[in-house]
């Protein structure tokens, strides 16, 4: 499992957090922290660069007749907090717990980040191009298990061992291609415009020296 430690959320912060939602009968609807960190990333990176109002009951496995404490809402909150920083400085660090061969378990977190696009305010595929959308979630997709079995049977299973580990080995690379992909969605970068006509270089030097600009101020 990795660890996590900042001022804003810690490692006792992370611990007391993974006892709330693993508390009866909490645990039959609340998510495991590794995955509630997939959905903060997707969220904090995704086309509103903000989570709904609808994220901390999935967390949390909040029902209409058991609401979640207040003590695991405010831990949610500043998890959030510390996620989104860490990813807009590029410092996430992933919350990866160990399976029973010891292998990280990629595809709890993934499914956590696909439930965060889904959970997203405004409609990934309906924000940007979908075939974009398709082609750098595909990685997480993978992970996640969220692929047909029409998508599956077109690998060899050599073939798709081998995808599988790529993916893994490259997912802080996905996930930074998505981080950027959709920071400049929300803020593209704007075209310059000159306020004055450009000076020519034969053009007489706007100085008034009466030269030409090329023997002038343009040299």
């Amino acid at each position: 499992m990795s660890t996590i430690t900042s001022e804003t959320f810690g490692d006792a912060d992370l611990a007391r957090l993974e006892t709330l939602l693993s508390e009866a009968p909490r645990a039959e609807h609340a998510m495991t922290a590794d995955a509630v960190q997939g959905m903060l990333v997707a969220l904090a990176m995704g086309p509103d660069g903000a989570p709904g109002d609808d994220w901390l009951d999935v967390a949390s496995g909040a029902q209409p007749d058991a609401p979640a404490p207040a003590e695991l809402v405010a831990l949610l909150q500043r998890f959030y907090e510390d996620v989104a920083q860490r990813v807009r400085e590029g410092k996430l660090s992933l919350l990866l717990y160990s399976l029973r061969r010891g292998r990280p378990d990629y595809e709890t977190w993934c499914r956590g980040f696909l439930t965060g696009v889904e959970l997203s305010p405004t409609a990934w595929f309906d924000a940007a191009e979908p075939d974009e959308i398709d082609e750098l979630l595909f990685p997480i997709y993978a992970l996640a298990g969220e692929l047909t079995e029409a998508e599956r049977a077109t690998y060899t299973p050599a073939a798709w061992r081998k995808l599988v580990l790529e993916a893994e080995a490259g997912l802080d690379e996905t996930l930074r291609r998505l981080r950027d992909y959709w920071a400049i969605v929300r803020a593209p970068p704007q075209t310059v415009r000159h306020a004055t006509a450009k000076v020519g270089r034969n053009d007489p030097c706007p100085c008034g020296s009466g030269r030409k600009h090329k023997h002038c101020c343009g040299r």
